[in-house]
This record gives C-alpha cells, sequence and structure tokens, in this order.
C-alpha cells in the first residue's frame, strides 16, 4: 500500500508542482535552456506515478493470495491451500444463499397434506377417510 500511495504523490505532485514553478521569464529566465525539460518531468512524474501504482496493485494482490494463489508459483496444491479462505467464503455464501431461496419457497407454498383413503371391501375403489359409503358400489365402509 505504501507503494501504491507513494504512486499517487507522485502522479498528483504534476498538479500541484505547476502553478508554483519558476516563471518563465524575469531575471532568473534562461532562454538558452531546454523549454520541453519541464514537460518531460511531468511525462516522467505521471508515467512513474501509474507504474508504481500498478507494482503496488500486483503487490498488494500477491500478499493477499500467496505467492500460488497469485499465480507467481504454479503449484496447484499450494494455490488451493493459499485460496482455501476465498473458496469458503465463496461457497459459504452461495450456500446461504441456496438455503435462503429453498426457505423462502417452502414458506410461499404450504407444505402438502398427507391424503387417507379407504379401500371399499366389496368393489376395492378408494374412498375419502370420512365417507360411510362406498362412492362406487354404495355399499357401507
Amino acid at each position: 500500500m505504501g507503494v501504491m500511495a507513494l504512486g499517487v504523490l507522485l502522479f498528483l505532485s504534476n498538479f500541484l508542482i505547476i502553478p508554483f514553478s519558476a516563471p518563465k521569464s524575469g531575471p532568473f529566465f534562461d532562454p538558452f535552456s531546454d523549454p520541453f525539460a519541464e514537460m518531460r518531468g511531468m511525462a516522467l512524474r505521471g508515467v512513474g506515478g501509474i507504474v508504481l501504482l500498478m507494482i503496488g496493485g500486483f503487490m498488494m494482490s500477491g500478499g493477499v493470495r500467496g505467492a500460488a494463489g497469485s499465480g507467481l508459483i504454479l503449484d496447484p496444491e499450494k494455490a488451493r491451500e493459499d485460496l482455501s479462505p476465498w473458496a469458503r467464503t465463496a461457497g459459504g455464501l452461495v450456500k446461504d444463499a441456496l438455503e435462503e431461496v429453498r426457505t423462502s419457497a417452502a414458506q410461499g407454498s404450504p407444505e402438502p397434506q398427507a391424503v387417507v383413503k379407504v379401500r371399499c371391501p366389496q368393489c376395492r375403489a378408494l374412498n375419502d377417510e370420512d365417507a360411510r359409503f362406498c362412492d362406487q358400489c354404495g355399499s357401507p365402509l
């Protein structure tokens, strides 16, 4: 993060130094100096700041994920070990989301009730459990 902070300061220095730079005319103005020297310095500071930002970001990702997890070392077992906290977190998030969907779906629809039927001894037809007579043949249940 320190390298990234240095990169930001270096890049932003272009916007802070220009108003306070030396005047282009007056008793201390050198007409034989390189007129593009200040522009080259600004470009180097800007590009250098951006490069430091990129290097700092790469160093941070390597530090957070480990050498194998960020791809510096090609060892799949070590990469799995380095990335296991993120894999557990992602898996846990997916698991939590699936459980939430399941519980909301179960709450939205009532659970099916068990249906009890009574078989008629005469014709073997199925009737409701509270029926006194068979719906098919009329015999008592």
